[in-house]
């Protein structure tokens, strides 16, 4: 699902999509809202669009620990902290610590 559009011609705010994981039979939720547009409620009604959308249960999603906006929109979208982990972050290129995730 490629997110929500502006009235700008081409313009993205956002981008939603799940990676199966076969070898672990879990489903992953991975999503990126441009930083012009963080603190607007945008990646929480997109989330919640998005999840209206999918049957997939359990659903996972990873996210920084230090990145209080994407944990307040997974907890309003009702999802759980189940773990913690650690991974490559492409954006910052290098490793950070996560947590991770669950919605059920």
């Amino acid at each position: 699902m490629k997110g929500i559009k502006t009235g700008r011609q081409h313009e993205f705010l956002s981008d939603f999509h799940i990676s199966s994981f076969e070898m672990f039979e879990e489903r992953e939720i991975c999503y990126w809202i441009d930083r012009e547009h963080w603190g607007k409620g945008i990646a929480t009604d997109a989330l919640k669009q998005f999840l209206s959308l999918v049957t997939i249960s359990p659903l996972y999603v990873r996210a920084a620990k230090d990145n209080i906006g994407s944990r307040l929109v997974l907890e309003k979208c009702g999802f759980a902290i189940t773990g913690e982990d650690s991974g490559f972050a492409n954006a910052r290129d290098m490793e950070i610590e996560e947590f991770i995730f669950t919605l059920r």
